[in-house]
């Protein structure tokens, strides 16, 4: 087996942090949403278990030249512990759904709500 590396990684992990929210149940939960993503490089996404997660695209302050961590022996425990078996660097990923704007989220929710 292939020892994974991070040699030629475009250091993606270190340039965006995501949090998981609460699914949306209403129009009234998707209001928060719709604000999340009215500002510059924020994305909210539904990944492929169903887990709704807002996005910051924003990188480390300590990503330095070469896409290398500049503290690497002490960096935070959350980066000392990520699994390149994970990684977007070694993996395909696909979102079920991704939001970049509020049209696209008004989109969704006038599909989502569509009366029947």
């Amino acid at each position: 087996m292939t020892k994974l590396t991070c040699d030629n990684c475009d250091a993606k992990c270190c340039k965006y942090l995501a949090m998981e929210i609460d699914t949306p149940e209403s129009r009234d939960d998707f209001e928060n949403i719709r604000w999340y993503v009215a500002h510059n490089n924020v994305i909210v996404y539904v990944d492929g278990d169903g887990a709704w997660h807002v996005e910051f695209q924003t990188p480390c302050e300590h990503l330095g030249e070469g896409n290398k961590c500049q503290i690497y022996k002490k960096r935070p425990k959350i980066c000392k512990t990520y699994s390149q078996d994970e990684c977007h660097f070694h993996n395909e990923y696909e979102e079920a759904h991704t939001f970049h704007d509020i049209e696209e989220i008004d989109e969704y929710i006038k599909e989502k709500f569509k009366r029947k």
